[in-house]
């Protein structure tokens, strides 16, 4: 039964990411005795299962449907057919006489789900899944199954490559490109495969879509359907140095050392750390530049007003290492993450599902041979199916280095 349950909660989770108007974009047409018919909840497919459903399908075919939100019992009445099942329970009666459904009923925006054999198998439908056009052809006992609709033109895999303007994780994952002064918007899903480089130094690996940022150099994969397979982001250090002069009327700021940069009209700006306009770009100041690469053009620039005496800026430093968990390791909701850091220095670990905003961190220092490891537990995260991204960085004197990690799945 906990396994049963377990199944529910991952089902229920990856249903909360595929709302009406995700789906829409790729949606599954449904024909009852050759008649189209729409639902307020339409047909998904969740972990290779088509899940459609039952009040919609069971009265389209003449059946009633009664529903006793107390027990969450079903009671569905066609003719002389009558089937049971309860919300939660794989366990369902089909004239008194017992079935055992693919997965648990359970619900999306309050209808009740089920996986599309049942159909079929409660009340003697013909069922015909046509994979090619997302279609599902059901036919009433007796009737004849219609013939397929006539395929549809099915849009091509493309790869689409240019600078990253919007990243969205949560319900409806996806992100924003531009590409060729064209912004291309594309859906993220649990399959994608995601990964962050310093352009520089190659360090880097797999990323969880939060962590893409706003002027990444991206190039992505796209499937038949518009949907990311493959993401691959590419960022640089940002340029810092003092200010030397601003000139307002072409956005041109020259640093101290000669280097000059020119702020978009739609940079971000902050002053020291909160949001700002370009205003807060001023003579003496020192500011940090994420410029488009390849350009000297910043859209994002971040101002800070240094101390009266301030020190030289450190050097760069490298990731450090993960030895454990592998990559692609299965991992219990607590764990233990080590590695190899720069001794003494302060190792910062992150956890964050692959698709979704929230983050659980951790901290620790490394020792005198520079081992660390840490103990992370993810059951304050929300339990998906999709991976969870572990990344993990080492601050010495103030530098953070770039992140290393690696991807898990939780049990």
């Amino acid at each position: 039964m906990r396994r049963v349950w377990c199944l529910v909660l991952v089902l229920i989770a990856v249903a909360a990411l595929v709302t009406g108007r995700a789906v829409a974009q790729q949606a599954i047409r449904v024909y009852v005795d050759g008649r189209l018919v729409t639902f307020d909840v339409p047909p998904t497919v969740i972990q290779g299962r088509v899940l459609v459903p039952l009040r919609g399908i069971f009265e389209q075919m003449g059946a009633t449907v009664d529903y006793d939100a107390r027990t969450q019992h079903i009671v569905a009445i066609r003719g002389t057919q009558a089937v049971e099942l309860t919300i939660g329970s794989r366990q369902a009666r089909v004239n008194d006489s017992p079935k055992l459904l693919d997965v648990p009923a359970f619900t999306i925006n309050g209808r009740t789900m089920v996986p599309l054999r049942f159909i079929s198998e409660s009340l003697g439908a013909s069922v015909q899944w046509v994979e090619a056009s997302r279609t599902i052809l059901i036919g009433s006992p007796g009737a004849a199954a219609p013939a397929p609709p006539a395929p549809q033109p099915q849009p091509q895999a493309a790869t689409i490559s240019g600078r990253l303007v919007a990243v969205s994780t949560g319900q409806n994952p996806r992100i924003v490109v531009r590409a060729n002064g064209q912004d291309h918007t594309i859906v993220v899903t649990p399959e994608t495969a995601i990964f962050r480089f310093n352009a520089e130094t190659q360090a880097g690996g797999s990323a969880p879509l939060g962590a893409l940022r706003k002027g990444d150099q991206v190039t992505v994969e796209t499937n038949a359907q518009g949907q990311a397979t493959k993401i691959t982001a590419t960022y640089r250090v940002p340029a810092a140095g003092r200010i030397s002069t601003v000139n307002t009327s072409n956005r041109t700021v020259t640093l101290a050392d000669g280097r000059s940069y020119i702020v978009l009209p739609d940079a971000d700006v902050t002053l020291n750390g909160k949001a700002a306009d370009f205003s807060a770009i001023q003579a003496g100041r020192v500011a940090r530049f994420s410029v488009i690469e390849g350009t000297n053009q910043a859209y994002e620039v971040h101002v800070t007003v240094p101390a009266a005496s301030s020190a030289p800026t450190p050097a760069a430093i490298s990731a450090p290492t993960i030895s454990s968990p592998g990559n692609g390791a299965t991992v219990a909701s607590t764990f233990t993450v080590q590695g190899k850091a720069r001794p003494g220095a302060l190792v910062v670990v992150q956890v964050q599902p692959k698709l979704l905003g929230q983050t659980t961190q951790v901290q620790t220092t490394a020792g005198s041979d520079g081992s660390w490891s840490v103990g992370v537990s993810v059951s304050s995260l929300p339990f998906v199916s999709f991976p969870y991204v572990v990344s993990a960085v080492q601050i010495v004197n103030g530098t953070q280095s770039d992140p290393a990690s690696v991807e898990v799945t939780v049990q």
